[in-house]
């Protein structure tokens, strides 16, 4: 076989001149020399461009400005559920749909970040992330109040409380509260004290006209109306002109807070028996 006659496509064409060439008698076929030939194969992948349609999340770029809870839903909703996300406590896509993995993923939150943990999207959770619009205050209503004789309504999410007479608002007046107790619902004055003491800020403290409707649903304590407390010094243990004021909210533990005129006019509006109407 002649040298003209050898071709070469890789390891399987050198074998087979090889072969052949073994076969051969010929003198010029012992003699031939296989040639390979390299084959370079190229692979050409095609780019990938990923696009996200994940909104960039900031504090303030949308607003929270009422209370969210287990059945809200809306933009306000979509809002929450975007900063949770982002914060890497929800792990569904966000909708405008507050279910209980919303709920869950609030909990988390409030749990790791010192708030009250409730699984609802209020004003302290909303401001914590950066999202909290609050809404214009509407005026107090007197539907909320009894139908008869003395009552009283606190209203804890505008940190404020009315008297009441006959249905009819009587008297309006800004409070400090805790944030999360009394819950809304509807009470009677338990009982009234004109002197009382706490230690539940850490330190000994001194109040007047404590009006009686409640006990805490943590530890029991009584609950009720009473003059900003006082250390035994005399100083108080807020500022006067801080009493009404969102920034307060949350420095009682869970009794009502009043200027001293307001506390005097709760507790010569309000015998024992007389109704209390948390509305938030």
């Amino acid at each position: 076989m002649g040298a003209s006659s050898r071709i070469g496509t890789g390891l399987a064409a050198a074998a087979m001149v090889c072969a052949s060439a073994c076969s051969s008698s010929s003198p010029d076929a012992e003699a031939a020399v296989a040639v390979t030939t390299e084959v370079v194969t190229t692979t050409t992948v095609a780019a990938t461009t990923t696009t996200s349609t994940t909104v960039p999340v900031t504090a303030g770029d949308c607003e929270i400005s009422e209370v969210l809870r287990v059945g809200s839903t809306g933009e306000q909703v979509q809002c929450l559920e975007r900063h949770l996300a982002d914060r890497g406590w929800l792990a569904a896509v966000p909708d405008t749909e507050f279910d209980e993995t919303t709920r869950i993923a609030v909990r988390d939150l409030q749990a790791n970040s010192d708030l009250v943990v409730d699984g609802v999207a209020g004003q302290q959770t909303a401001e914590f992330m950066g999202v909290w619009s609050p809404p214009p205050v509407p005026e107090p209503y007197a539907s909320t109040c009894a139908d008869e004789g003395a009552s009283a309504v606190i209203d804890r999410e505008y940190q404020r409380s009315w008297l009441c007479t006959d249905g009819e608002v009587s008297h309006v007046f800004g409070v400090t509260t805790a944030w999360d107790q009394p819950d809304p619902g509807d009470y009677e004055v338990m009982e009234k004290d004109m002197y009382a003491s706490s230690t539940e800020t850490g330190e000994y403290s001194e109040m007047t006209h404590f009006v009686v409707f409640a006990r805490g649903k943590y530890k029991g304590a009584r609950v009720g109306f009473h003059s900003v407390p006082t250390y035994p010094g005399g100083a108080f243990i807020q500022p006067l002109d801080s009493v009404g004021t969102a920034e307060y909210r949350g420095q009682s533990s869970g009794c009502i807070r009043a200027l001293p005129d307001d506390a005097q006019a709760i507790w010569d509006h309000l015998a024992v028996g007389d109704p209390v109407i948390v509305i938030s």
